[in-house]
């Protein structure tokens, strides 16, 4: 008796599909996609600033060994 009524609760279950869940998800997420592209921007921003100071600094980095060098030689 509980087998059958699990059984029949089993099969009257459906499992949704990724494109549902996707789609429920952007439905739900629609308000803030504006915002989420504005805070990759600014974050991709930020990031090749990071990446320009990282070089200035290996720059001024090899510049002062060059210096020590020279006063050393």
């Amino acid at each position: 008796m509980v087998l059958s009524r699990v059984l029949d609760l089993i099969s009257s279950m459906t499992v949704s599909s990724v494109s549902e869940r996707k789609s429920d998800y952007s439905k739900k997420n629609s308000t803030n996609t504006c915002y989420q592209i504005d805070q990759q921007v600014k974050l991709m921003d930020l990031q090749a600033e990071v990446d320009l100071l990282l070089l200035k600094l290996q720059q001024l980095k090899q510049e002062k060994d060059v210096c020590t060098h020279e006063q050393s030689c």
